[in-house]
């Protein structure tokens, strides 16, 4: 992924969910490094791409479906983490539920996301 690209997601994402979002990076898979972000956290995009690589192994070691375009968790104290998958690139970012609610999540900036990177 170009940079000009992860910055339009970037800024797509922070017009989408506002206030909302406390942190995004999105990083290219081999490196695992930090191409664009807002509050970017490199301990966070190093832990999300080991564990995007963990959980797809093992998926297919367990002969179970791949993982799709995205995957979302619930943390502690209404927080969130989506991670998106741009083919060798993700996005994770962070968002604290108080400020939006799960419908904008998904229904609007997830998929604002994804067509803006063409898939």
């Amino acid at each position: 992924m170009d940079l000009r690209t992860a910055e339009t997601l970037v800024a797509e994402l922070r017009e989408s969910l506002e206030n909302a979002v406390v942190a995004t990076d999105i990083w290219n898979k081999k490196e695992g490094i930090s191409i664009a972000g807002f509050n970017s956290q490199p301990t966070a995009t190093k832990l999300f791409n080991d564990f995007y690589e963990f959980v797809e192994s093992n998926l297919k070691s367990a002969q179970f479906p791949a993982l799709g375009r995205y995957f979302l968790l619930e943390l502690e104290q209404n927080n969130a983490v989506v991670i998106i998958n741009y083919g060798s690139a993700l996005q994770g970012f962070l968002v604290n539920m108080n400020r939006t609610n799960m419908g904008k999540v998904v229904s609007l900036a997830i998929p604002r996301l994804l067509r803006t990177a063409g898939l």
